[in-house]
């Protein structure tokens, strides 16, 4: 007999303590609660449960580390064995997340958006989905994100996951006053909420409302401080960003040293957000030159990880700024070795744009800024493909910039700077950028 969880998921099998596993499992990723390495030693008590195994898999794939990646595998192995017990869905599930695991970024979004299509009540597989948009570029994706979370809003009239991750696809899709809808009806139904504090975050700096934007997420984080570490340093990386918004450094600094870079530094999500800010923090005109060769430290061991691009550039600025030339040498022969491949990420991603904005990246942080510009320019139409949301990929746009600007490349420059701007309201940081070519 099948067990149904809260969201109305089927979970193959009769033991109700599988089900109650996964439905907690599933309510801490919902929620980015901290806890769900849980459902490793569940899925070690309930080895038939298909369910278990695929969760516990994803929990390793989301950490982007080749280590991390092999020992989902072993999970999915397992649910391997046990697939003529499993149901349709977790079937066609288990497929998807198999295609994940190998790198296959597209297909696994691919099904997962199918698996959606037939069963809108598995919310867990959108998340799962949510995190590859991230893999292939949130932004670039916005639209199919947002259509994927569209077709099943009936759903979750109320559902205070389900809106936050509604209001960051509309944001993405420059849709800001139906982000902040969602954000704040997320925000009524449950206040701890970190993934609904994040789409209004990217809401509020979109439009210029620094000070509100940094006075709602000092709000928000002591409450978030339990939530997983990874969302905390995230929503602390943003309100980081609205106190460099204002030219406030030593207020940035203080967020990156107490709450960003903290504990946690073997977490993939910890390394890159502290590495952007203090990225953003120097292009900004105020130096981190004493963090960098600390945050290389925790970098080396990656160099030869070519997961995505996203990762690789921000790995290529540390080394280059902690002046690791041996490391960074290692880094750019692996990423030159992937882009050479035949796969369908190395044609995607990798060589027309991965591979040169990650070189750019390391000209950039060893201070050449003309022959940053030379590999980005021509990168930089395949930018958002690399990965991340359009906030990270601000990160790029900012450093082309202020590639263009000291090449001395004014006029570019400005007819950039505005266009990247556009209708948002000018900040400090902004007029920063603005003197910068005058």
């Amino acid at each position: 007999m099948a067990q149904v969880t809260r969201w109305g998921i089927q979970i193959s099998g009769s033991d109700p303590d599988a089900a109650r596993a996964f439905e907690d499992f599933a309510t801490r990723l919902l929620r980015l609660d901290q806890g769900m390495e849980a459902v490793l030693v569940a899925a070690g008590t309930h080895p038939d449960s298909v369910s278990l195994q695929i969760s516990a898999a994803a929990f390793w794939l989301f950490g982007q580390t080749h280590a991390a990646i092999a020992t989902g595998g072993t999970y999915l192995d397992r649910a391997e064995l046990h697939l003529a017990g499993a149901n349709e869905r977790e079937a066609a599930l288990f497929q998807a997340v198999r295609a994940w695991g190998r790198g296959a970024f597209l297909q696994s979004l691919e099904q997962m958006e199918a698996i959606n299509l037939r069963w809108p009540e598995d919310l867990v597989t959108a998340k799962f989905a949510e995190f590859l948009y991230y893999v292939l570029g949130q932004q670039y994706h916005g639209p199919r994100y947002r259509a994927h979370l569209t077709a099943m809003a009936e759903h979750y009239p109320n559902d205070p996951d389900f809106l936050g991750m509604a209001a960051f696809a509309h944001e993405l899709c420059d849709d800001l006053p139906e982000a902040q809808r969602l954000a704040e009806r997320a925000l009524e139904c449950e206040v701890r909420n970190p993934w609904a504090h994040h789409a209004l975050s990217h809401v509020l700096i979109r439009r210029g409302e620094v000070a509100e934007g940094g006075r709602r997420m000092r709000e928000a984080l002591p409450m978030l401080r339990d939530c997983a570490p990874v969302i905390y340093c995230h929503d602390a990386w943003h309100l980081g960003l609205f106190h460099l918004e204002e030219l406030d450094f030593d207020s940035a600094t203080q967020v990156l040293q107490e709450h960003v870079w903290s504990a946690n530094r073997e977490l993939v999500g910890v390394l890159l957000d502290s590495i952007a800010l203090g990225w953003r923090i120097e292009m900004a005109g105020h130096s981190v030159s004493g963090f960098w060769n600390e945050m290389a430290d925790y970098v080396e061991p990656r160099v030869t990880e070519c997961v995505v691009p996203f990762l690789s550039a921000h790995w290529a600025y540390a080394l280059a700024r902690a002046q690791r030339g041996a490391a960074l040498e290692q880094l750019q022969a692996a990423v030159s070795e992937r882009a050479a491949q035949s796969d369908d990420e190395a044609r995607r991603v990798w060589a027309p744009s991965g591979a040169p904005i990650v070189a750019a990246c390391a000209k950039f942080g060893a201070g050449d800024a003309v022959g940053a510009l030379e590999l980005m320019e021509p990168a930089m139409p395949g930018m958002m493909q690399i990965g991340g949301s359009d906030a990270q990929d601000d990160l790029f746009r900012q450093t082309f910039y202020c590639s263009l600007a000291r090449s001395k490349k004014r006029a570019q420059a400005t007819t950039y700077l505005d266009r990247v701007l556009g209708n948002k309201k000018r900040s400090p940081l902004d007029n920063f950028f603005t003197e910068l070519i005058r």
